[in-house]
């Protein structure tokens, strides 16, 4: 039977349709991957990249001085390919928020900073591979990278994303996570504040602090916790699998994560999505990191998603933004649970 179910966290609809999994399949995805002679994100191709902006040594000690050595960890440098235009040189990092109109449309040439984060020289393509100062320091450099973003005054968004493999996106085999800063609040983002306010102001609890004591409350949904997370798959799951990393108090924003919480956070990354790898056979994935923008970080209770991509969207996705999801979401952090035990124990 199947079950239509709204997320007030993102004001999407779902349908879970478990039967549509049984469905016959004529047509399969075929990956094509285009192999590089040369991977400009490991050890000792620096130079394929342009100049770092941060480098983190062994020890998650930073450098921007834009010196790289064969000694990094991590490696922020600027998107080479960037989806926004880039400042120009006499701009003093003003952005002019002007739009121009074209009939009922409005267009602009907004800038915003667009970096990637490449946690390792090492050729790996999955969270999962990196080892615990790798992971570690990939969580160091996103919450320094974020930071900056907001102290610049370059974006007011920030999205903190890693795309891996060729169907969630990826164009390049080794890890990297992208951070974009956006110039605008779409109405999608304006959207999710305006819920948010109107949930503090109803009930004195975020959005995801009521989803998160309601979903502790039924226990069907919650694959496991730690002291300053819950990892859970939620109630109106868009794919199957979809996970939730969510910190257990509000009150400290993932700008203001200390180590041990930002460790904490970043170990149970790794282990999720190889968990998830060891249970479904290598998915392509994504992973989001979910904050308001900076102008409502006090109000925020953030989070981060990772989104398996076993299913594709269609017409009826397209031609309505109601997501269709195969994999209950119970029965999902039933599996997982499981699957995460038998992860961490083999």
């Amino acid at each position: 039977m199947s079950d239509l179910r709204f997320d007030p966290v993102s004001g999407l609809w779902t349908l879970i349709a478990p039967h549509r999994d049984h469905r016959p399949v004529e047509l399969l995805p075929v990956e094509k991957v285009r192999k590089r002679s040369i991977c400009p994100f490991c050890g000792g191709n620096e130079s394929e990249t342009p100049t770092a902006l941060a480098v983190y040594d062994s020890q998650g000690v930073a450098r921007t001085d834009g010196h790289s050595d064969n000694t990094w960890l991590s490696r922020v440098v600027p998107n080479k390919y960037a989806s926004f235009g880039k400042l120009d040189a006499g701009s003093n990092g003003h952005v002019s928020s002007a739009c121009d109109h074209h009939g009922p449309f409005l267009a602009s040439s907004l800038h915003g900073p667009q970096e990637l984060v490449i946690p390792t020289p090492r050729h790996v393509s999955s969270l999962s591979e990196l080892d615990g100062h790798e992971t570690r320091t990939l969580w160091h450099a996103a919450q320094d990278r974020i930071n900056s973003m907001r102290a610049d005054g370059l974006a007011r968004h920030a999205m903190l994303f890693m795309n891996c493999r060729s169907q969630a996106g990826a164009s390049l085999e080794h890890v990297h996570v992208q951070l974009m800063g956006s110039p605008v609040v779409t109405d999608y983002l304006a959207a999710r504040v305006q819920r948010n306010r109107d949930s503090l102001q109803r009930e004195n609890k975020t959005l995801v602090e009521a989803v998160l004591a309601w979903e502790l409350g039924e226990d069907k949904r919650i694959v496991t916790q730690s002291d300053n997370f819950t990892v859970l798959c939620p109630f109106a799951s868009r794919f199957a699998y979809q996970t939730w990393i969510v910190p257990n108090r509000r009150d400290v924003s993932f700008m203001q994560l200390d180590a041990r919480q930002r460790d904490e956070l970043g170990l149970l990354c790794r282990s999720l999505t190889g968990c998830l790898e060891d249970h479904l056979h290598n998915p392509a994935y994504n992973m989001l990191l979910q904050i308001a923008p900076f102008e409502n970080s006090a109000d925020d209770h953030w989070y981060v998603e990772i989104l398996p991509r076993t299913t594709r969207s269609a017409g009826f996705e397209l031609g309505t933004d109601v997501w269709v999801n195969p994999m209950p979401p119970e029965l999902a952090a039933e599996q997982l649970k499981v699957a995460q035990q038998e992860f961490t124990t083999g």
